[in-house]
């Protein structure tokens, strides 16, 4: 499956468009997350650049150590450093993330969306 964009986020130069929050369990219910900008025309792409960008997401992250990625358009400084989420785990102990005026991509969508990526281009990050 191709991906329509003519030049993949990670290899353009431009300023970053949107901004990345990654969630990570710290165990006993809590949770820390990094805030990093990233490139692209949408939330897919911004992700996309997120992957595939060299050090971006600490290495060897995955279920259960991974949340989630909060994908936001715009940069902005009160998300860099506490992003209005809501996350808590619902009564099946699955965690659970609510925002306003952004995309939520959970473990199970990132990683069929990294195989995507290292299928078409043979590596990730």
């Amino acid at each position: 499956m191709a991906f329509s964009w003519k030049i993949p986020p990670w290899e353009r130069h431009e300023n970053c468009t949107h901004l990345a929050v990654t969630l990570m369990d710290q165990g006993e219910g809590q949770f820390r997350f990094i805030a990093e900008g990233v490139r692209g025309d949408d939330a897919i792409e911004a992700l996309a650049d997120l992957l595939m960008t060299p050090g971006s997401l600490p290495l060897g992250l995955s279920p259960p150590a991974l949340i989630g990625v909060v994908v936001r358009r715009g940069i902005d400084r009160t998300w860099l450093v506490d992003p209005p989420l809501q996350v808590g785990r619902d009564k099946r102990g699955r965690w659970q993330v609510a925002v306003a005026d952004a995309t939520v991509f959970f473990p199970s969508e990132i990683g069929g969306f990294a195989s995507r990526l290292r299928a078409q281009y043979g590596r990730i990050g």
